[in-house]
């Protein structure tokens, strides 16, 4: 009879094998491609089975209340000066450093503000682009939109926004003085803005939706606003060119929603947001390519599987 042989060695080799070939499956194009998709989401808060809330970063005084989102606090006793943010919890490409190719972007949501009976109305509520990842600033309540600290005039550095504002408080040393109510674009200053439109007074209450888009190829920022329980209202819209986006912000991006009060108070309550782009994020390390470099590097020192 032949001696007996040791069939540990062979049987160690076929188990490599096998996870090598999983770790290819894992990386096969199709999940690639599924990792690899521009920016898209749809998010309709009055329905809590359609989005994970876990996709969403809360900073401030922003909650999910129900079936929405108040960005700014409710209690009677923590409505003044106070901020809320929500944000998109992953980056959102701004443009390609390598190539400097542009992301176009349209995003669109509904929202609430709702006057208190008998209380100063404001301040404000702004969509937005930060540097990732999002970080509410300090004393950002009042005029600041919950995007830089009060104190100071314009953002620099990380700090720096893009910006779409719905300003119901009328600051009489740099907001439009025809009516209290308008809306704006900002770069990196509430103070300063782009453009703004006018819309009569008390305009900014009830239910709206705010559709912005901004094309690459043109280097057009469009807002505009529609009042959804008063369809008598023409809609609202402001417009920039942003001349060179590349300069505004880091190439990645938090994208988001913020909302402010000071000594006027509202409440801000988003019930739907979507947000979808055609940039596509830098490539990631996945999972099986993890499972492949260190099944490579195990195998070429002689570390145990």
């Amino acid at each position: 009879m032949f001696p007996r042989r040791n069939g540990t060695p062979q049987l160690l080799l076929l188990l490599y094998a096998c996870c090598l070939l999983l770790s290819f499956r894992l990386d096969a194009p199709g999940h690639v491609a599924a990792a690899l998709s521009p920016i898209s989401f749809s998010f309709d808060f009055t329905n809590k089975t359609s989005y994970n809330p876990q996709d969403l970063h809360f900073e401030g005084n922003a909650t999910v209340n129900g079936g929405l989102v108040d960005l700014t606090a409710v209690e009677a006793t923590k409505l003044l000066d106070c901020t809320g943010r929500m944000s998109y919890r992953r980056p959102v490409p701004f443009y390609d450093n390598n190539t400097g190719v542009v992301a176009s972007f349209v995003t669109r949501f509904t929202f609430n503000i709702k006057l208190l009976p008998g209380r100063m109305k404001g301040d404000d509520m702004a969509f937005f682009l930060v540097s990732y990842p999002s970080k509410l600033p300090q004393g950002s309540y009042g005029g600041a939109f919950g995007l830089l600290n009060g104190r100071t005039r314009d953002a620099v550095g990380e700090n720096r926004f893009v910006a779409v504002e719905f300003d119901t408080y009328s600051n009489t040393n740099f907001d439009p003085h025809e009516t209290m109510d308008h809306i704006g674009i900002d770069l990196s200053s509430v103070i300063d803005s782009v453009n703004t439109t006018s819309l009569p007074n008390f305009s900014l209450n009830g239910t709206m939706t705010a559709s912005i888009n901004f094309t690459s190829s043109t280097r057009m920022l469009v807002a505009r606003l529609h009042f959804d329980d008063r369809p008598s209202m023409q809609p609202a819209e402001v417009s920039a060119q942003l001349l060179n986006p590349t300069t505004l912000l880091p190439a990645e991006v938090a994208v988001g929603i913020s909302a402010a009060t000071g000594t006027g108070v509202e409440l801000h309550q988003i019930l739907s947001w979507s947000f979808h782009s055609t940039l596509v994020p830098k490539e990631p390390i996945s999972r099986g390519m993890r499972l492949k470099k260190k099944s490579v590097i195990r195998w070429r020192t002689g570390v145990p599987m």
